[in-house]
């Protein structure tokens, strides 16, 4: 999880990454006004957490193993959080978050609140 959380962050530095920004906004912009393509984008971003979901299932978590169903639950939070982060840190608002604070704030996710009953 913290290699892929400082993956997402060096993606901010690519020179194309405002440009890659400005088009999933304008995407999601699209989806919200076509609803035909709203469902579209919504499976797009299913496959996405359930491939994530598929990497964090089984992972070893406090002498045990995350089960699918947290594997899903800590996925889904850790798209939004680094969504969110990459964003503020491609527009200018976070961009002294370093890969480390990524990692740090992607270990904080696993909490017996956001992974729940396994």
């Amino acid at each position: 999880m913290e290699v892929f959380a400082r993956h997402y962050r060096r993606t901010c530095d690519d020179p194309d990454a405002l440009r890659r920004l400005s088009f999933e906004i304008s995407l999601q912009d699209l989806a919200l006004r076509d609803p035909e393509l709203r469902p579209k984008l919504a499976a797009s971003v299913r496959a996405h957490e359930e491939r994530l979901t598929g990497l964090l299932s089984g992972r070893s978590h406090d002498g045990g193993t995350l089960t699918p169903r947290q594997a899903q639950r800590l996925a889904t939070a850790l798209r939004a959080l680094l969504v969110g982060l990459s964003q503020g840190v491609i527009l200018g608002l976070a961009d002294a978050a370093s890969d480390d604070y990524f990692a740090a704030a992607a270990r904080a996710l696993v909490t017996p609140d956001v992974l729940g009953a396994p």
